[in-house]
């Protein structure tokens, strides 16, 4: 594995040799933008963003904890599309201190409403007309939540929840609430436990990640739990390792983002099949470009923009991530003649390839 550390990127690039064809794969995170910045409850601000989600249309859904709202912008006019759904309460169009949010392919809005207990869903067109509750009563038995934290939907519609204090992830299919809840997993350290989930994401194979603040990132089949239940992940601060990870998003080549947010507030991008290989992080502590404060959701568009609630800073960061590359090279002598080249060598020819 060879890293190459540019003005604002870090690419990943490994090798390997394939009959007589070099293959390079890399991925790398670059700054975009902010958006926001200013602490408050007005057009374009944020008091405590925390989850995010982007709708099909690039929409993006900020879940405002402090301010009992949920925003939507579109990063093409942030302050001109800037839109504000709900209000303090428990009621119909309120919220009370939501955490997460999630969008379905029919573009209805799940929100993980935590101070009261409960999922809402709406759809952004007909928001009081299509404002609909799950759970609402505090407790670990069916259709309760003790502190829903997050929240995601898969292809098939089903939502999944991360019910911190009950150490599990619950799934329900909307059209039958208590009918279908489903439990995943008991408070503890271990194979099929969990100490702290809070953030939940699901990928297109249908498996489902949640991040564990005891520091790991875990990894299940909802069909086989126990059986496919994969950590990654322990706790620290260096290759490999997470301070009490927070949000996180899958995207479509399977790639996981986490917001290790205790970690140096840093995001950390890896690819489950080379967990250790390619795991990349990205950003430092500050309020300046690339720099996170206390960063809690990520998300993750259909064109790599990645989104990150840089909590502490009161802002919306846009970070793109590169697409996979693959070249060949195709005599195998050149792969000798790369490895006679030496440091300065193999950053100068594989950013020939990889950026002509």
């Amino acid at each position: 594995m060879f890293s190459v550390i540019r003005t604002g990127i870090v690419a990943l690039m490994t090798t390997t040799v394939l009959g007589t064809a070099l293959v390079a794969r890399a991925a790398d995170l670059t700054y975009i933008t902010s958006f926001g910045g200013t602490y408050g409850s007005g057009n374009g601000q944020f008091k405590t963003p925390f989850g995010l989600a982007v709708d099909s249309s690039g929409n993006v859904y900020v879940a405002d904890d402090d301010s009992n709202q949920i925003d939507r912008f579109n990063p093409s006019n942030f302050s001109g599309t800037f839109t504000s759904f709900g209000t303090g309460g428990n009621g119909n169009g309120q919220f009370a201190g939501p955490q997460g949010v999630a969008v379905d392919s029919s573009g209805n809005i799940y929100v993980a409403d935590t101070g009261n207990y409960r999922i809402v869903r709406f759809n952004p067109s007909n928001f009081s007309g299509t404002f609909t509750s799950f759970g609402g009563t505090f407790g670990g038995g069916n259709g309760k939540f003790a502190s829903p934290r997050n929240v995601a939907v898969d292809s098939s519609g089903l939502v999944y929840v991360t019910d911190l204090p009950n150490g599990r992830i619950v799934r329900f299919d909307p059209s039958n609430f208590s009918g279908t809840f489903t439990s995943f997993g008991t408070s503890g350290v271990g194979n099929g436990r969990f100490a702290n989930p809070y953030g939940v994401a699901i990928d297109s194979s249908g498996n489902v990640y949640v991040s564990d603040a005891s520091n790991q990132i875990v990894r299940f089949d909802p069909s086989n739990f126990s059986g496919t239940f994969t950590s990654f992940g322990t706790g620290g601060n260096g290759n490999g390792q997470f301070t009490f990870p927070s949000g996180l998003a899958v995207d479509s080549s399977g790639n996981v983002y986490v917001a290790d947010t205790y970690n140096g507030s840093r995001i950390v991008q890896f690819d489950p099949s080379d967990f250790s290989g390619t795991f990349t992080s990205f950003g430092t502590q500050g309020n300046g470009s690339g720099q996170f404060y206390v960063p809690f959701g990520v998300a993750v568009d259909s064109s790599s923009n990645v989104y990150v609630a840089d909590t502490g800073n009161y802002r919306i960061i846009q970070i793109k991530s590169g697409t996979t590359s693959t070249v060949q090279v195709p005599e195998p002598s050149d792969v000798l003649g790369i490895l006679a080249l030496g440091v300065i060598g193999l950053v100068t020819k594989f950013q020939r390839l990889l950026y002509p």
